[in-house]
């Protein structure tokens, strides 16, 4: 009589699996174009209704020990010789933030509600090409973060209200000019 629990917890657990089963097929089922159609049409809705967020990405450790300021130059950042630099900190895990023009910091978080995480700067995040980049040479459809340090972006995601004005964005998915993961750096 001790294990009657037991079994009730193992029945059901395998009334359900099906279910989960048939829910993950459903979603594989789809394409990777399908998919990529999928975030292209929320991105550029986003776009349209004024919900996406657009500034630099920034390296969290130089801005916030003052060793850089990319805050006082919007248009270029850093300088020649502080980009090395902070790419390499950004590689070794310092936090990656976006900077917009306004000054609002926007730090890259996990979705809600997801506890454990893996470190933000290198999940690939897919990228949204535009009608014109499409056309040209074959640029990659997805990005993580890191190379793209110093440079302007803008994102789709879910933002969150964060603390000390420091505001966490979920990023779905990213749109920015050129290949910076495959071009020659200084």
């Amino acid at each position: 009589m001790k294990y009657w629990k037991y079994i009730f917890i193992l029945a059901a657990c395998l009334f359900f699996v099906p279910s989960v089963r048939a829910e993950e097929a459903a979603a594989k089922k789809l394409t990777y174009e399908e998919r990529m159609k999928i975030i292209e049409d929320k991105f550029f809705a986003a776009e349209q209704a004024g919900k996406n967020v657009k500034g630099i990405l920034v390296e969290g450790n130089s801005l916030f020990n003052g060793t850089t300021a990319p805050q006082n130059n919007y248009e270029k950042p850093y300088a020649k010789e502080e980009r090395r630099p902070v790419k390499f900190s950004a590689e070794r895990n310092s936090k990656v933030f976006l900077l917009t023009k306004d000054g609002t910091l926007y730090y890259p978080t996990p979705p809600k509600g997801e506890l454990i995480s893996q470190s933000m700067n290198s999940p690939r995040i897919p990228r949204v090409l535009t009608e014109e980049q499409k056309k040209g040479p074959k640029l990659n459809k997805w990005a993580t973060l890191v190379p793209l340090v110093g440079m302007e972006v803008e994102v789709c995601g879910e933002v969150y209200p964060g603390y000390a004005g420091i505001k966490g964005i979920h990023i779905e998915s990213i749109k920015f000019e050129g290949d910076p993961q495959f071009e020659k750096q200084d």
